[in-house]
């Protein structure tokens, strides 16, 4: 399937690239997983901007290519994931504007080169988190990375009822998937 030229304008991929240098996605998804476990395991925590993406991406290509789940890699300890948009979202609400990754790295001072680059993004997103921490101390210093994790359920989990509740009552139709950091997969049946 051809990359698309607007996709090709946010990532930098394209075909030819993926041709040269991409790889069939069953072993990756496997990788990929694995590490995750591995960080699990150790107590690492894991960042990700706008976590649901990502891991809930990640686990329907691991059911797809792999017929495997997250949570089966994840059976021996569980993930702990710090999302800086959900942080900065609970930690600073009334602040106006927008939260992508560019946003948050210039709201916090975080130089991001190359964005929407795999790399960068990641580097980016885990500096942000470390300036919330700074930013927020008082709030964060007693709290520790799995008792944030929980929080942060909590806490998406209010944004999307309030995100929700605004939709409704500017006649959007948008649903919000209160679900962190890994959104529910439906059944066959839905």
């Amino acid at each position: 399937m051809p990359v698309p030229p607007g996709a090709t304008a946010i990532h930098g991929l394209t075909d030819e690239h993926l041709q040269r240098q991409g790889r069939w996605p069953a072993p990756v998804m496997e990788e990929v997983a694995r590490a995750l476990a591995g960080h699990a395991a150790r107590g690492i925590p894991l960042v990700v901007m706008n976590a649901p993406f990502d891991l809930t991406l990640l686990d329907r290509e691991l059911r797809r290519h792999r017929a495997s789940t997250l949570a089966d890699y994840l059976a021996a300890a569980p993930l702990c994931v710090l999302d800086p948009w959900v942080l900065d979202k609970h930690l600073d609400r009334y602040r106006k504007g927008r939260r992508t990754l560019s946003d948050l790295s210039a709201q916090y001072g975080v130089e991001l080169a190359g964005a929407h680059d795999a790399g960068a993004d990641a580097l980016a997103a885990l500096e942000v988190v470390r300036a919330v921490g700074r930013r927020f101390a008082e709030r964060l210093e007693r709290l520790s990375p799995a008792e944030l994790h929980a929080r942060q359920a909590v806490w998406h989990a209010a944004q999307a009822r309030g995100l929700q509740a605004w939709f409704a009552r500017n006649g959007t139709e948008e649903a919000c998937d209160p679900a962190w950091p890994l959104r529910p997969a439906m059944s066959a049946a839905a």
